[in-house]
């Protein structure tokens, strides 16, 4: 089968853009699929993601023709493509690319790396908004899930397949031993992801502050790109005073994140993020055996071993405060975290389950 992946790989960096460069990566050279990629990127950072700018109309329909150039000379059996979240300036975005190439396309593969759109469609969307997304992304033949709960939101479109397949990250190999931490070490934070209120940012801050002032040492460092400079100037606010117990270290990769995530001791995602899918920030926790405390958002119960991560209400940082320290009193037994990582998550379970999906679509 020949597929056309028409989305964009990393830069910016996020959990999606991630998924889609490990799928070329490796399902390329798989002798039962023939992929062809369109770098369909309209976002020049994280801030830029989801908005409507000037530019990005034609951006985009330049990767359309450049989309219809590869179908002419190669007769491409699906067009893969990744739909927007129930945001409105994302989903026009949908509107104009599969209403220029859906035809020219036998079959569509939808990926759904965010959550929402569905319901947004049966409770919020108008009439209009409503009809011509039905009919650009409806009746998809093959439309691809992270995790068991988003199957109803999918098939509010009614494709004619669904199949679950979870993400997965390369193996980073079996970190060091953690031992209990001495009485007096400060218990040792990380968050990983995108730096604003909805990503549960300003929650952290505020209940790391809260263990500080209660004379439990804890410590706190953030890591990823900010969602605008509003978020930034408010994250410099909040930490007023708290010297160098909270950092952040900006975006982070390679070396710098192994490191970041074998010197820490919990990470914290208590996220209400709108688009939510299953953030990868989980799976690299685990992956390193790092206690998770979350919120019970999206697909983070699927995602999680059950029973071995604390859950708190999303903006409610004195319960995320009491939940950070008795994980650091009571943390999950050594090895079980990343257990379930290696049972579910690892790049090649990841591509075993897409590459049998996509088969039976051929």
């Amino acid at each position: 089968m020949k597929l056309l992946v028409f989305a964009h790989t990393p830069p910016p960096l996020h959990g999606q853009s991630a998924m889609v460069r490990l799928l070329l990566e490796g399902l390329r050279g798989d002798p039962e699929l023939e992929l062809f990629h369109v770098n369909a990127r309209l976002s020049r950072d994280a801030a830029d993601i989801g908005r409507a700018r000037a530019g990005k109309l034609g951006a985009l329909l330049g990767y359309c023709r450049a989309a219809r150039q590869l179908q002419r000379q190669h007769a491409i059996d699906a067009l893969y493509y990744v739909p927007a979240p129930a945001k409105r300036s994302a989903l026009v975005r949908d509107w104009i690319a599969l209403g220029l190439l859906r035809r020219h396309f036998p079959k569509l593969v939808l990926h759904w790396h965010a959550n929402g759109l569905g319901t947004w469609l049966r409770n919020d969307a108008g009439t209009l908004e409503r009809n011509l997304t039905q009919r650009l992304l409806g009746r998809a033949d093959l439309s691809l899930v992270l995790a068991e709960s988003f199957r109803a939101d999918a098939a509010v479109l009614a494709p004619q397949r669904i199949a679950v397949v979870p993400c997965g990250i390369p193996d980073p190999g079996p970190p060091p031993p953690r031992p209990p931490p001495p009485a007096d070490a400060p218990w040792r934070v990380l968050f990983l992801g995108l730096g604003c209120a909805e990503k549960g940012l300003f929650d952290t801050v505020a209940a790391v502050r809260r263990l500080q002032e209660q004379g439990r040492p804890c410590v706190l460092t953030v890591a990823g790109a900010f969602a605008s400079p509003e978020d930034a100037a408010r994250f410099r606010q909040a930490i007023a005073g708290a010297g160098s117990t909270i950092r952040h270290v900006g975006l982070v990769a390679g070396a710098d994140k192994h490191r970041l995530l074998l010197e820490s001791d919990c990470l914290c995602l208590p996220t209400y993020y709108g688009a939510e899918g299953q953030p990868l920030v989980l799976l690299e926790a685990m992956a390193y055996d790092l206690p998770i405390v979350a919120t019970r958002w999206r697909a983070i119960p699927d995602t999680v071993p059950p029973g071995l991560v604390r859950f708190v209400p999303p903006r409610d940082p004195a319960a995320l405060a009491s939940a950070l320290w008795e994980t650091r009193l009571a943390p999950p037994p050594p090895g079980a975290m990343r257990t379930h990582y290696l049972a579910h998550f690892t790049e090649a379970r990841h591509l075993a389950a897409l590459r049998s999906a996509l088969a039976e679509l051929a």
